[in-house]
């Protein structure tokens, strides 16, 4: 009898913190949506970056992060994040130019979304500690709408996935995917175009 009363207890307390929390990262954000949930132990960096439409769902763990700048360099990044996105826990979404996921995008856990790396891949940055290096993007990220991307997977900088395609899991997407195609594999290729 008293463990049920301290489960009822506890559930509760963590309903009334998480809603405090998601309340105080909602009004960081430069706009969020109605009906915005946000999971345990979130992490944000620069959120006045980030816009989430309506109706967003995230999982324990979510990282959201912008860099206005890195080092000596400043950036203008921009996370622009639909209506009825539910992104599972353990993601990490990072932007110094911009990510843009569309409408009704289903995202599972462990995915890594980024449109930048440490420094470019040349030889006169060989010889550099990774973290010294100048924060560098290829181009932006654009995740259409409806798009299904699966657990472990990760999405490298200047790639647009269409709309309704549907990414297999453990995948690396390093180059467009057109819209309503499934595709899978490092690096991801289509394996099916569904209309």
């Amino acid at each position: 009898m008293i463990d049920k009363i301290i489960v009822k207890i506890y559930k509760w307390l963590k309903r009334v913190v998480n809603t405090s929390i998601s309340h105080r990262i909602q009004s960081e954000l430069k706009t969020c949506g109605v009906n915005c949930h946000i999971g345990w132990g979130f992490v944000g960096h620069c959120l006045g970056n980030v816009r989430i439409g309506d109706n967003f769902s995230c999982g324990e763990r979510l990282k959201l992060r912008t860099f206005n700048e890195w080092g000596r360099v400043n950036y203008s990044p921009t996370i622009c994040i639909g209506s009825n996105v539910n992104i599972e826990s353990d993601c990490h979404i990072s932007a110094i130019n911009k990510v843009i996921i569309g409408d009704n995008v289903l995202i599972a856990s462990f995915v890594f979304i980024s449109d930048h790396s440490h420094g470019e891949v040349t030889m006169s940055e060989i010889g550099t500690h990774p973290l010294d290096r100048q924060l560098f993007s290829k181009g932006p990220i654009i995740i259409g709408n409806d798009v299904w991307l699966g657990e472990k997977e990760t999405v490298l900088p200047n790639v647009t996935i269409g709309d309704g395609a549907i990414i297999g899991a453990n995948s690396v997407v390093t180059k467009d995917i057109p819209p309503y195609s499934v595709a899978c594999g490092n690096p991801a290729k289509i394996i099916r175009v569904l209309k």
